[in-house]
């Protein structure tokens, strides 16, 4: 029997310095071969070709950046000068810009050839951009012109080791040469959803690797693009065991018992009921409990640092004091105008930073709000729980229900009840002409645990559970009904 040869070792990949990009891309793109980014004027694609020019200038590489436009490319630095990636000093040395479009018109498709191979060894580029690859379609007089033109330039790359980015307007099909022949087929777009436009990247076409498939928001800042891998694809396969089993504490005594001895380390846990019962009350008695040793955070939406201070300090909780003394963090964001991806990598972010053991998110519903497709929110919700899990982060969610009081409450929890191993239910009952808090364990995933309705109170030391309501048939909602609780399976 022969032996076969060794297996050649894999390439290193030819990073762009996007973030998420190189993380879709499963590492950065193939080098030496020719890549399409398409995208409508205004999406992006200027941007992002520059962004991978500079990233490869701080790894000592040189790259070339020919613009077949009529415009002169003076004014596109101009307006990348107030993008933090863009550096004046590495122009020209190492990111050159050519404009060819004079070369084009005299030339032809051969003489854009030339010129990139004479000014490729002039400027020992590593990577070449090509801006405008839709004046190269309108300019030739039959499609076979174009297909050739196409073959050289794969060809090119691949004999002189240079990495092509062709950027193009053009919305032709996919069975087009310029789609068929290169070995990459990038997409910047918009999609409008409501009244909301989200930007997105996606790869049609990898040649020689896997990649995330399908969309994957974007946007554009002060830094340049940014992509976000989909939550549930780039990091929900992750899920390591975590170690210490112990339990943590709530901050109340009485729920810890409630609960049979706390929250497991690494859980989620989700505190459920309407506006103003408690929930944020109790999320801060969580937090409270941070440490030196188990920093915490809050994710907030609807209540800034300021108010929350004050909050926590009616509540006899120097919050204020953590927070000075970096044992808490609060991270404040609107519940508006988010997307669901950034939204969860602006969270992961926050934790990584200080290695943050306990985490308060206020609340799960600016989630909901910020999902494009509803039917994504229980995956993507499992998702970043299972990477909170894995990193030995214990989390309290708040949930917000509509109603206040009703004959009969269903709680529709759905497919969100698979990011949390621990529920509690928090209502307010009518009880004697008055209305009161309740209080109650409806999952705790690791723990026997209390099923009893508690009565609680809100004091200036805190949440203060009481014992279970003794005349518990007596309590009514506003239509005299007894209360009946049921979940949403």
């Amino acid at each position: 029997m022969s032996e076969s040869a060794p297996r050649k070792s894999p390439r290193p990949r030819f990073t762009t310095g996007v973030i998420g990009l190189d993380t879709v891309l499963r590492g950065g793109m193939i080098p030496a071969a020719v890549y399409i980014v398409q995208g409508s004027p205004g999406a992006g694609k200027t941007i992002l070709a520059n962004q991978v020019c500079f990233h490869r200038a701080t790894l000592g590489e040189h790259s070339l950046y020919v613009t077949l436009l009529a415009e002169s490319h003076d004014r596109m630095v101009e307006h990348l000068s107030g993008l933090s990636y863009f550096d004046e000093d590495q122009v020209p040395a190492s990111v050159y810009y050519e404009s060819a479009f004079s070369v084009l018109e005299q030339e032809g498709l051969d003489g854009i050839l030339r010129l990139l191979s004479r000014e490729r060894k002039a400027r020992s580029a590593s990577l070449i951009v090509l801006d405008g690859l839709f004046v190269l379609e309108e300019s030739v007089h039959t499609e076979s012109d174009f297909r050739k033109f196409v073959n050289n330039l794969s060809t090119f790359a691949n004999l002189t080791d240079t990495t092509i980015l062709l950027l193009t307007n053009s919305a032709r099909g996919p069975h087009s040469p310029e789609y068929t022949m290169v070995d990459g087929w990038f997409e910047l777009g918009r999609q409008q959803i409501d009244y909301h436009s989200h930007r997105y990247f996606q790869v049609h076409k990898f040649r020689g690797s896997g990649f995330i498939s399908g969309n994957h928001m974007a946007s554009i800042s002060d830094e340049g693009i940014r992509v976000f891998p989909r939550l549930e694809s780039s990091l929900g396969r992750v899920r390591g065991p975590v170690t210490d089993r112990t339990n943590l504490s709530t901050g109340i005594p009485s729920l810890d018992r409630m609960m049979g001895g706390g929250v497991r380390t690494g859980s989620a846990t989700l505190l459920v009921g309407p506006s103003g019962i408690g929930k944020t009350t109790l999320g801060l008695q969580f937090i409270a409990q941070s440490a030196p040793h188990e920093p915490g955070l809050i994710f907030s939406f609807y209540e800034s640092k300021d108010d929350l201070i004050d909050k926590a300090q009616s509540l006899g909780i120097e919050l204020e004091a953590l927070i000075r003394d970096g044992i808490v963090e609060v991270v404040w964001q609107p519940a508006t105008e988010n997307t669901l991806d950034e939204l969860g990598y602006r969270l992961l972010e926050a934790v990584r930073r200080r290695n943050v053991k306990r985490l308060f998110v206020d609340g799960i519903n600016a989630f909901q709000q910020s999902v494009a497709y509803p039917d994504r929110i229980g995956r993507y919700l499992a998702a970043l729980t299972n990477v909170l899990h894995t990193e030995g982060v214990t989390v309290a969610w708040t949930m917000e229900t509509e109603e206040l009081m009703g004959g009969e409450i269903r709680l529709k929890f759905g497919s969100i009840s698979a990011a949390a191993q621990n529920i509690l239910l928090l209502r307010y009952l009518e009880l004697d002409s008055s209305t009161r808090r309740s209080i109650s364990v409806v999952k705790v995933r690791s723990n026997a645990f209390d099923p009893a309705i508690r009565e609680f109170f809100i004091t200036e030391e805190g949440v203060v559970i009481d014992e279970r309501f003794r005349r518990i048939d007596d309590v009514h909602t506003e239509h005299g009904h007894p209360r009946r609780i049921q979940g949403d399976k």
